[in-house]
């Protein structure tokens, strides 16, 4: 047993239903029994493990001593801390030779204004999207239009959004059942390095000609275009998906109808075709915003060593020489009443940013311990 903190090593357990906005926590802290103070080391084992998973949601770490008492007179403890902490247990408690280890778990509801929004930008990446109905794209020769909307997509978030942007567009269409896309999501965002992963399907390109009327036979036929697109985004690290819509829209189609139009031209997205696309997107970059906005930023292990670490997070993100960061690993698993849940086993020892550059860090820890234990595709989060 090495003598190093009141704290030596604390797990994390995190359990998301689907059918509640709670999450639930399971920590786990450790504390040295100094001259047999049995009590007072079982103290700080329950603070630090309610600390833990305060800090680890992202919920405020207010009275975690007050909250510790509580606990330990009555092995359940009901308690309302600025909205976040409904419901607090204590599941155990052993004593080794030299140390105690305490386990609780906490049902979090973490407020708007201690969610992850305000931590690094998470990165996304994209394909080309392909057409459900190919033949539709004939009119105006747009076979390339979902390569030109992938593009028009990224662009309208890096200019737009706040916690998230596409990074990067992988340069190939991708079409994949529903049954496949969770086995991409891990693949791209792997390849990558990016956290979420978006798939688009161009599901409807139609042209529809409305017949001049009848009194006045000189007018032009009204065509407009039908544009419907699905767009599903997923967790690259976890599998999950976390938003899928479909949109749908129609506007005037200002072109003739065998005239050949660049998908990249701006007579096309000046058009009122366009303009009603661009909309479009500017919506479902909106949405996808909020989606995301909650979700933690987390980066990637790419490279290690006995002393410092690489991960896959930088300027981009908002990373920041002398940030400090929290090494994890995360497993996904469901529970014997079929809900999903991510198990974290948080590392004990802290890192600091040391070098930042565009889309990678480097991270070592200010104690100058070894990270011998970190491997890569390991996790690293501010929280």
């Amino acid at each position: 047993m090495p003598a190093v903190k009141n704290q030596i090593l604390f797990l994390v357990i995190l359990v998301t239903s689907l059918s509640t906005q709670a999450t639930w926590f399971e920590a786990s802290g450790q504390a040295v029994i100094h001259d047999g103070q049995k009590q007072a080391a079982r103290q700080l084992a329950t603070q630090e493990a309610i600390k833990q998973a305060l800090l680890f949601s992202g919920a405020a770490v207010k009275n975690v001593q007050i909250m510790a008492n509580g606990l330990l007179q009555d092995d359940t403890l009901e308690i309302t801390s600025a909205g976040d902490i409904n419901h607090i247990e204590l599941i155990n408690e052993v004593y080794h030779q030299d140390y105690v280890t305490v386990s609780i778990r906490a049902d979090i509801f973490p407020i708007e204004a201690t969610c992850a929004a305000s931590d690094y930008k998470k990165s996304i990446v994209t394909t080309w999207y392909d057409f459900q109905k190919r033949q539709q794209a004939a009119a105006g020769n747009l076979y390339d239009f979902g390569k030109a909307f992938a593009t028009r997509l990224q662009l309208a978030s890096q200019e737009n959004t706040q916690f998230s942007y596409i990074k990067q567009i992988e340069p190939y269409y991708l079409k994949s059942a529903p049954s496949e896309q969770k086995s991409f999501a891990y693949e791209l965002s792997r390849k990558t390095n990016s956290q979420f992963v978006i798939f688009g399907e161009i599901n409807e390109f139609s042209i529809e000609t409305a017949p001049t009327q009848s009194w006045n036979p000189w007018a032009d036929d009204k065509v407009t275009r039908n544009l419907a697109v699905t767009l599903t985004m997923y967790d690259g690290y976890s599998g999950e998906m976390i938003y899928q819509k479909h949109k749908t829209m129609n506007a005037l189609w200002d072109f003739d109808l065998h005239q050949s139009i660049d998908s990249n031209s701006h007579k096309l997205w000046n058009s009122k075709f366009g303009l009603a696309a661009q909309e479009l997107q500017q919506q479902s970059i909106q949405e996808i915003e909020e989606t995301i906005s909650c979700q933690p930023a987390f980066g990637r292990v790419i490279k290690t060593g006995d002393e410092s670490l690489i991960i896959n997070i930088g300027l981009q993100n908002g990373v920041k020489k002398g940030d400090k960061l929290t090494l994890f690993k995360m497993n996904q698993y469901h529970s014997p009443q079929g809900e999903q849940g991510r198990q974290f086993h948080l590392h004990p020892e802290k890192v600091t940013v040391v070098e930042v550059f565009t889309d990678t860090a480097i991270v070592k820890s200010p104690t100058g311990a070894l990270l011998v234990n970190i491997q890569a595709n390991d996790f690293a989060a501010r929280q």
